[in-house]
């Protein structure tokens, strides 16, 4: 990504005066601590660790961040968007971050280098030698190129007295990565004119392998990646990730993906059709990723990303973010997929575990009430291959007996193993057909909502409220309940949210343009969440809820019809003819796609 070239906050008229500055300010913070001690100040008490962390990190921009540990202490290294340098942030905790003076990580470079022009660093120690690779402008060449800068320690600062590129190919080489295998060996990775990139590195660092050669390893593949940029590669559990960013980073497209290597000068393929992070909530675009390993050796993903209502120069940030990286095994598409529990926004733990992937039994429901069982969970029967009054419209697992409910298009309702607490039989309403059905926590009652957006309250189930009567824009299609039975929310095909008792409204895509109708919605189980989802898979986040995926611009053999989430950890997408998307948490257990159906599915629900 090439930053926005801005007026330096400060100048100095040499490199030399920039070493000057640098020794003044180490100098003056000696002074403060010498006189402190002289003066007879009482000792500093150190603070207590954090054991938390929230999002974001930074208030200023700090996008493209390469974060390394040494002797316990951090060190980000950032496109300095601010101050038309590489930035160096520290920290002891991954909580509190200081940025080092002016000017920053890279003191000095060459006359080719187009000045103010230096973004997406990574950082590698080679016997004792602290290499920083970054891109930058070819002022003589007229293109973007790869270059490199050395210095003695990790804090720099760094020297660039190269006489040409490392790397300066036609169409532009940018968003270099240091992969240094666990076995040993060095790699470069990069982002050429049309793909990702890589290529040995030589003993110490700074050139290309003697009698090496570049391997193309990814392009864009998918349809949210109008590009592929910002690669970060990682070796774990005996297998090669190659991470990397898609989409246009200026705005909420921006997310990240990633392939799966059979070493560091590939081949690679890409086994997700959907990124593993993307924007949610107040968190935009996120991209530019680093991976990296704390003192612990747990696993973290930073990244930048704008704030929602800042979204863009000048007014915006694209701040420092972290959240973990968890290569939990059982995941879809396959063993050792990666998940990031983010992007969040709220108080975090420093200490997490990743979500587990046990088995997650999930039953479908078809319009003629055929019913089937996945994952382990029970068959209790169905209205498949009955004669009932009005097709199947919905389903709802009963939470205390591990059963079931469908009900009909006009209200009927068949328990399965799960209590009958009454319906709409025999009733002349004024609503037209039943659309959505909810259980309360307890199982002691549920709600059935109509297309008008009245709500039928059922057992020990309450009333709070409903559209019936009042005027929409667009039909009701789907409800959620707080976790608590005190509330719940009705959604309508154009997005519209309505929210009733002690449900709260998060927002909504009500009077905002859509591909598809939205079919459905689900809630978190804090109830400070929910989603939307429309009939081509896209996925629409608020509140707490995370964004784990969707098949928005893909194509798909039959709609969506229905999100069914696995906690906050992932979800299910089902279509019509009983196909299964699962992301992030959400274990693929099995589907009905490509199977002969009686009728189509019309939702699913966790057992």
């Amino acid at each position: 990504m090439l930053p926005p070239l801005y007026l330096a906050q400060c100048s100095t008229s040499s490199h030399g005066q920039d070493l000057w500055w640098n020794d003044l300010v180490r100098l003056g913070a000696i002074l403060l601590v010498c006189c402190a001690l002289v003066a007879g100040l009482p000792a500093v008490v150190a603070a207590a660790a954090p054991t938390v962390y929230q999002n974001p990190l930074t208030a200023h921009d700090a996008p493209d961040p390469d974060i390394v540990e040494s002797n316990g202490v951090y060190y980000a290294f950032t496109t300095g968007t601010t101050r038309l340098r590489i930035e160096e942030l520290q920290s002891t905790n991954l909580v509190t971050w200081t940025v080092l003076p002016f000017p920053g990580a890279l003191i000095e470079e060459p006359a080719w280098v187009l000045q103010g022009y230096e973004w997406a660093p990574s950082v590698a120690e080679f016997d004792g030698t602290w290499v920083m690779y970054y891109a930058t402008y070819d002022a003589l060449a007229g293109t973007e190129c790869v270059t490199e800068a050395t210095a003695p320690s990790v804090a720099g600062p760094y020297l660039n007295v190269s006489l040409a590129p490392v790397i300066c190919n036609p169409g532009g080489d940018i968003d270099p990565d240091i992969f240094v295998a666990p076995a040993g060996g060095a790699t470069l990775v990069w982002r050429g004119p049309d793909a990702i990139w890589s290529q040995p590195l030589s003993p110490t660092g700074r050139t290309l392998a003697a009698g090496s050669h570049s391997s193309r390893l990814t392009q864009r593949q998918r349809g949210w990646e109008s590009t592929v940029e910002n690669p970060e590669m990682v070796q774990t559990g005996g297998l090669t990730y190659l991470f990397f960013s898609g989409g246009t980073w200026t705005g909420p497209s921006y997310a990240v993906g990633y392939a799966l290597c059979a070493g560091p000068s590939g081949p690679c393929g890409q086994p997700s059709y959907h990124p593993i992070l993307g924007t949610t909530g107040a968190a935009v675009g996120p991209g530019g990723e680093n991976v990296f390993q704390d003192g612990s050796g747990q696993w973290w993903m930073a990244y930048a990303a704008w704030t929602a209502g800042a979204v863009g120069y000048p007014n915006g940030a694209r701040s420092l973010r972290m959240d973990p990286l968890c290569f939990a095994s059982g995941a879809q598409p396959g063993p050792g997929s990666p998940i990031v529990p983010g992007p969040t926004t709220t108080p975090q733990p420093l200490v997490q575990s990743c979500p587990t992937l046990d088995p997650t039994p999930y039953r479908m429901a078809a319009a003629d009430g055929g019913l089937f069982a996945y994952g382990g969970a029970s068959y209790d029967g169905s209205t498949g291959g009955q004669n009932i009054p009005a097709p199947v419209a919905a389903a709802a697992t009963d939470p205390q007996t591990g059963g079931y409910w469908e009900v009909g298009a006009d209200g009927t309702v068949y328990p399965f193993d799960a209590p009958f607490d009454g319906d709409l039989t025999g009733r002349t309403i004024a609503s037209p057909p039943v659309v959505g059905m909810a259980a309360t926590p307890d199982g002691g009652g549920y709600w059935l909502v109509a297309a008008d957006g009245g709500v039928f309250a059922f057992g020990d189930a309450a009333y709070f409220g409903s559209m019936g009567g009042q005027p929409l824009d667009r039909p009701i299609t789907g409800m959620a309940t707080t976790p608590d039975g005190g509330g719940y929310w009705l959604v309508a095909t154009d997005g519209g949210i309505f929210a009733f008792g002690d449900a709260a409204y998060l927002g909504s895509m009500g009077g905002r343009p859509l591909d598809r109708p939205v079919v459905g919605m689900a809630a978190m189980a804090d109830g400070l969440g929910y989603w939307l989802v429309a009939s081509d898979g896209g996925v629409f986040t608020f509140g707490d809820a995370p964004f784990r995926g969707s098949t928005g611009g893909e194509r798909l053999n039959a709609p969506v019809v229905g999100l069914t989430p696995d906690g906050p950890g992932g979800y299910w997408l089902v279509a019509s003819d009983g196909g299964i998307f699962a992301y992030g948490s959400a274990a693929f257990e099995g589907s009905a796609g490509g199977l002969r159906l009686n009728s189509p599915v019309i939702g699913m629900m966790a057992a």
